[in-house]
């Protein structure tokens, strides 16, 4: 009997002992459940492919894996365990004050993107992105959007504005060289004038959708 009051009483001094467990150490912080001390070794926790991490059963919010296929990094479960939603944590994303930066890749939206739309609102780092052409033909395409397309040449150039561009869709086009434009397409244009009234004319090309493309600016026949 005495034996065991012994160890009874020994188990309620040993217990609490034992409320923080400590790996590599003997002074587990008291603020962590788990410490695991070392200077020449880390910690590695699961990795799997994506597949893998799609076939765990109910995933606690909050679990951790690292991803070794397809976007590589740890990703932690953010939903639920009945609908998961596996986020990669990640610094591809940096803050300075104020400032948001994306420092690889490529930034992309599927909804509206909106901005101060204030006299003080601004884009700026874009380079200007201009497409010479000096021949005599030229087709626009889906990538000229947003361009300056500046003629160079001393020969007359046509350039044909097809069907099929993406709905506001605009570019500018600049006659710089001596070779006049003409433009050739089905489009609108107030005075019905199809070529660049001189050098350094400055027309303007936007698409309103279904084809309906308006070219304006200094232009004469």
């Amino acid at each position: 009997m005495a034996k065991m009051l012994s160890l009874i009483f020994g188990l309620f001094f040993i217990i609490p002992l034992f409320a923080q467990t400590g790996i590599g150490t003997t002074s587990p912080n008291a603020s962590a459940k788990l410490e695991i001390a070392a200077t020449d070794k880390g910690l590695l926790i699961p990795r799997m492919t994506i597949a893998q991490r799609g076939s765990i059963s109910l995933p606690a919010n909050g679990l951790l894996i690292y991803q070794t296929d397809g976007v590589v990094g740890f990703y932690v479960n953010t939903g639920t365990a009945a609908s998961p939603v596996w986020t990669r944590i990640n610094m591809d994303w940096t803050r300075t004050g104020n400032d948001i930066a994306y420092t690889v890749g490529n930034v992309s939206t599927t909804g509206t993107l909106t901005g101060g739309n204030s006299s003080t609102s601004s884009l700026s780092g874009f380079g200007v992105n201009i497409n010479t052409q000096a021949g005599t033909t030229y087709t626009i395409d889906a990538t000229d959007n947003g361009k300056v397309i500046q003629t160079t040449g001393a020969s007359a150039i046509t350039i044909t504005i097809p069907a099929g561009l993406p709905t506001g869709f605009n570019c500018t086009v600049i006659q710089m060289g001596a070779g006049q434009i003409t433009f050739s397409g089905t489009y609108f244009n107030r005075t019905g004038f199809t070529k660049s009234a001189s050098q350094y004319s400055v027309i303007s090309i936007l698409n309103l959708g279904s084809n309906n493309y308006i070219v304006t600016g200094e232009m004469s026949n």
